[in-house]
């Protein structure tokens, strides 16, 4: 081609030479990268709210080298799930989670410590501060749960019902068993108390077992959940069923569906739950004929309930662990968790900023469910935790309320069960 050009010209042949070379030797412009995908798995207490979708859609929308995928699994179903899938080495990277089952994943390895990630979260000192606890299996050790939701239980009931009854809210044992007794009639297929021995309701149990008195540990750990006390207190919960008979028939089986189901629709006089049922209940009977209140206690002196959280994890078998914990941060941020806490699904904010806006502040099942934090007490992070609440409580609650077995016998079980 040089030999075509002028001499004055050979600066530009040689521009245009050079031009070409590079051309034709240039690489293929680049594909733009995939997003890193984020498996995330989760139960809903309603599944059928949008709520969650949406806060993927937006989270995938403003985070574009991240793309979240979810799958729904009921809580009845979820534990066992997730320790199969794992164990298959086919488990999420993140999942929605319950402090009972920390002992059991910590002690098999099975979760990422959060220390580095948590510390450089920017929304670090906005969760209230004792709630990292509830993500840890010590106090001085690692956080492994990045707080989320936490509930404490409390007593729904139908303040008509008690007006025309002409009975008071109940605040202790005596109380309450004198006003189930009272707002029940078979005949008109109406019980004083939905009793939940189904799947899940180990923690309305342990509510009325640590209002009674009963502890799961003592200050140093040891199981003492088959105490001579917890025995007595766990003989008069299932007393409600077998000899005064305030609860509907199926009680051995109901779980959630079926409890909330009965209030609903005027069959039982009150219900134990938490805050994410309010909504819910006062849509179906209206604010006016549902109160609230304290669990009550056997001695008012020494109130207590039970409290848990629903944080999320980070599974150390991930391979996108900074990608995970970005989602699951986002989650604990101000705007998705006044979402979240706003919903159908929703429960008290772990943000102190979140919880100061008037729809909490100013709410009464917020608001009781926050005064019973200041007593509430938690299933301790012990490896046998997630087995009795997916299987040991249920089976063994059931066979005493069937008779087949006594409170003590029940309670062995259970102490077993925790220290596996």
């Amino acid at each position: 081609m040089l030999r075509f050009c002028r001499i004055g010209r050979l600066g530009a042949c040689l521009g245009v030479l050079a031009v070409l070379l590079i051309a034709g030797s240039a690489p293929e412009p680049l594909h733009a990268q995939a997003p890193t995908l984020v498996r995330y798995w989760l139960w809903l207490d309603d599944p059928t709210e949008p709520m969650f979708d949406q806060l993927v859609k937006e989270f995938n929308a403003t985070h574009p080298t991240i793309k979240v995928e979810y799958q729904l699994v009921p809580l009845s179903e979820y534990h066992d799930k997730l320790v199969t899938a794992l164990a298959a080495g086919a488990g999420p990277d993140a999942g929605r989670f319950k402090d009972w089952w920390l002992g059991e994943f910590v002690k098999l390895n099975g979760l990422e410590p959060m220390a580095n990630s948590v510390a450089k979260w920017p929304g670090r000192g906005d969760v209230i501060e004792n709630l990292w606890n509830t993500g840890k299996i010590t106090a001085a050790g690692p956080v492994y749960m990045l707080p989320h939701q936490f509930i404490t239980f409390y007593l729904y009931y139908r303040r008509d019902w008690f007006a025309q009854a002409g009975l008071k809210p109940p605040a202790t044992f005596e109380d309450f068993l004198a006003a189930a007794r009272k707002l029940t009639d078979p005949a008109k297929n109406q019980y004083g108390f939905g009793l939940r021995g189904g799947a899940g309701g180990q923690d309305q149990w342990l509510a009325f077992m640590v209002a009674g008195g009963a502890r799961m540990v003592d200050t140093q750990g040891k199981v003492i959940i088959n105490s001579p006390e917890a025995v007595k207190v766990n003989q008069w919960y299932i007393e409600l069923f077998r000899a005064h008979k305030v609860a509907p028939p199926s009680a051995p089986t109901d779980a959630y569906a079926q409890v909330l189901g009965a209030f609903q629709s005027g069959n039982t006089a009150m219900m134990a739950h938490h805050v994410g049922s309010s909504v819910l209940v006062t849509q179906k009977l209206g604010a006016a004929n549902v109160g609230v209140l304290p669990i009550p206690a056997a001695d008012p002196a020494k109130p207590a309930t039970m409290a848990t959280m629903s944080g999320n994890v980070v599974f150390a078998a991930s391979k996108q662990k900074e990608a995970a914990f970005t989602f699951i941060s986002w989650l604990s941020e101000n705007a998705p968790m006044d979402k979240w806490s706003g919903s159908r699904q929703g429960q008290l904010p772990v943000l102190k900023s979140v919880s100061r806006l008037p729809r909490y502040s100013e709410n009464v099942f917020f608001k009781v469910s926050l005064d019973g934090a200041n007593y509430a007490i938690a299933w301790p992070p012990l490896p046998g935790v997630g087995y009795v609440s997916a299987q040991a409580w249920q089976a063994n609650m059931q066979r005493a309320l069937l008779g087949q077995i006594g409170s003590k016998d029940m309670l062995d079980e259970i102490a077993k069960a925790l220290q596996r």
